[in-house]
């Protein structure tokens, strides 16, 4: 990485040099420079690869969940799609056929609103959840979530959230709670927690209870639902770095709609002599084909850099990696695009702690071709306020078919088996186990997999980094 930030750091001098580094966060884009040396390209598509990457999933996550070309197709039951400015919900619990986003937890019924907030203000009202589990992430255009309300922060009930896009000012009404979202679009997630089939009909019941209007409607009292507004539209692909040309594409369709911010402002001044600009996108007339060339070299070092941050969120403990920033990344945007790339959209550490395994006790990669068990002594449970669950996947995030549709087991699994000492033993292969302890079984797929520990409420011990979880033993088949 030295050599890389080198390289960066040398860009941002020469984009400063160009005369870029005096210009406003807010000042109309420049044209973009024709100036700067192949070594230069380089540095600036790893950085652009680095930088974009989470824009680009969070804008294909956006047009995944809202379908601008039929907003009004029917959604699977397991996905909690909805059209722009209208709020969806999963009318089920996570299962093999749930593909947007990835790492989907099977613990919580997803109710999810895709705002743009130049159609708003908007308000979102929910009702009393009781004893409930819940929680709403005010997920920004970035993939940060600095914010997350529901059980920690208000207890039974949330006030009514008013939201707001940049550069919007109005008068709060009595009893709101201003939000405010940093870009045009916006994404609010809930998550509320299902108790298993039997309770399925009483988590309906509260989601329809739901409500997403205009602030004037609200004011008036229409119950209208809100316009589905126009999106640029985003390849569906994954952001390609040996194609320089389409990357810079993709990331330009995001930029159109962008607005610098003190944050980001040095960022983008740097990556105009790549044509992009915030609020115009992607003018490719000064790159030439030796250009996007060196381009696509920084591109794949960037790429790969990301792919090397996924298997080191954070801390590493026991073949686990933690990440207590949680989604709130500060300046660090190779952790947000590892994050972006393998559990995107996660709430604040203080929310809900993650922690991802992709490796056994021995340092070998986890794979269901062998046995493995996971043992949680009795004074070593996870140490969760709320409830806590280890759900696994496929390499690539998503949940795996297997015969008793079981995707996660965790401290409410019906029938858990607990040790003498109240401890609890998760059995994780692919054949269903000879022994008793069949609620303890966590079905695996017959290739690589990886496995998450989600705490949901983690106690100060957790935050502190008191607590660190057990590693995962290979076993002969139980």
């Amino acid at each position: 990485m030295t050599e890389a930030l080198a390289r960066i750091g040398a860009a941002l001098m020469a984009a400063a040099c160009l005369g870029f580094a005096s210009t406003p966060a807010d000042a109309a884009p420049t044209a973009p420079s024709c100036r700067v040396q192949a070594a230069d390209y380089r540095a600036l598509g790893e950085r652009a690869y680095i930088w974009g990457y989470p824009l680009i999933r969070s804008a294909q996550l956006r047009q995944n969940m809202t379908l601008p070309e039929e907003p009004l197709r029917p959604r699977s039951p397991s996905a909690a799609g909805a059209p722009i400015n209208r709020i969806g919900h999963a009318r089920e619990l996570a299962d093999p056929r749930t593909r947007q986003g990835v790492a989907p937890n099977n613990d919580t019924l997803y109710s999810v609103a895709w705002i743009d907030t130049a159609s708003g203000p908007y308000v979102l009202e929910t009702p009393d959840f009781g004893d409930r589990y819940f929680v709403f992430q005010i997920g920004q255009a970035d993939t940060t979530t600095d914010l997350a309300l529901g059980r920690s922060t208000h207890g039974r009930r949330l006030p009514p959230l008013l939201v707001m896009g940049p550069g919007q000012s109005t008068k709060v009404p009595r009893g709101i709670l201003a939000v405010r979202s940093t870009q045009r679009y916006l994404m609010i997630a809930g998550r509320v927690l299902v108790n298993g089939p039997e309770d399925l009909a009483e988590a309906h019941r509260l989601q329809e209870a739901m409500r997403l209007r205009r602030l004037a409607d609200y004011r008036s009292g229409s119950i209208a639902l809100a316009p589905i507004t126009e999106q640029r539209m985003i390849e569906r692909r994954d952001p390609p770095p040996s194609d320089s040309a389409a990357f810079l594409e993709m990331l330009g369709v995001v930029l159109s709609d962008w607005r610098a911010s003190p944050g980001d402002a040095a960022m983008l001044r740097s990556l105009r002599p790549l044509g992009l600009s915030a609020g115009h996108g992607f003018d490719r007339r000064c790159l030439s084909q030796p250009h996007l060339a060196a381009i696509a070299q920084g591109l794949e070092q960037g790429r790969a850099e990301i792919e090397r941050r996924t298997l080191s969120l954070g801390t590493s403990v026991n073949g686990w990696t933690v990440n207590y920033l949680g989604a709130s990344f500060g300046r660090d945007d190779l952790l947000r695009a590892a994050v972006a790339m393998d559990q995107i959209y996660v709430l604040p550490a203080r929310e809900a702690l993650y922690l991802n395994a992709k490796f056994d006790s021995a340092g070998k990669p986890l794979d269901g071709r062998q046995s493995y068990i996971l043992r949680f002594p009795g004074d070593r449970l996870p140490p969760a306020r709320f409830f806590w669950s280890v759900t696994l996947y496929y390499a690539k995030g998503f949940l795996v078919p297997n015969p008793i549709g079981r995707y996660s087991v965790g401290d409410r699994t019906p029938g858990l088996v607990r040790n003498p000492d109240g401890g609890v033993d998760i059995l994780i292969q692919h054949d269903r186990p000879q022994s008793s302890a069949g609620a303890n079984w966590l079905p695996a797929p017959h290739e690589p997999f990886t496995l998450m520990l989600r705490i949901y409420g983690p106690t100060e011990a957790a935050l502190a980094r008191e607590w660190s979880p057990p590693a995962i033993f290979e076993t002969a088949h139980r």
